[in-house]
């Protein structure tokens, strides 16, 4: 089940943030996000076990941060809560922007199963915890064929 990002689920989700990332978001960032940006979780059996944060901006959207637990990663959770996250933004976009890190390979692609594609790089935009820098690939998916049809 996928459903919006509440205060109670802010444990578990800083706790699947600190498995999968180098350099977590703080729990006062995940409270931003509830409040700011469109945040969903995916629930396995009552278990949070993905999250979704979603920036909109005007007609485009920013994928802020997406992490599956280590012991769901490849049944697909991820695909389908980016997929129904995407759906449920209020604006539909036009185009949804995104920063992964080079090295990772799952995200890139679950990114390009998603219709997302490579359009720039960052050079050494995420820090590694030895020190190192590592470059950013920045996708965008465009959700709309007729641009045109948007602004009639």
């Amino acid at each position: 089940m996928i459903r919006l990002m509440q205060t109670a689920d802010l444990k578990t989700v800083s706790e699947i943030e600190n498995l999968v990332q180098s350099h977590p978001w703080t729990h006062h960032q995940f409270q931003e996000a509830i409040e700011s940006y469109q945040s969903t979780v995916f629930e396995k059996q009552g278990e949070v076990v993905a999250f979704c944060i979603l920036q909109p901006v005007l007609d485009e959207a920013n994928l802020l941060l997406m992490a599956v637990h280590p012991q769901h990663q490849g049944q697909g959770f991820g695909y389908q809560l980016l997929a129904e996250s995407i759906q449920l933004l209020k604006n539909k976009p036009i185009q949804i922007f995104l920063e992964v890190r080079e090295s990772n390979h799952a995200a890139i692609a679950l990114y390009e199963k998603s219709d997302f594609h490579q359009i720039d790089l960052r050079k050494n935009y995420y820090p590694n915890k030895d020190g190192s820098r590592e470059h950013a690939i920045i996708m965008v998916k465009t959700c709309a064929e007729d641009f045109s049809q948007l602004f009639k």
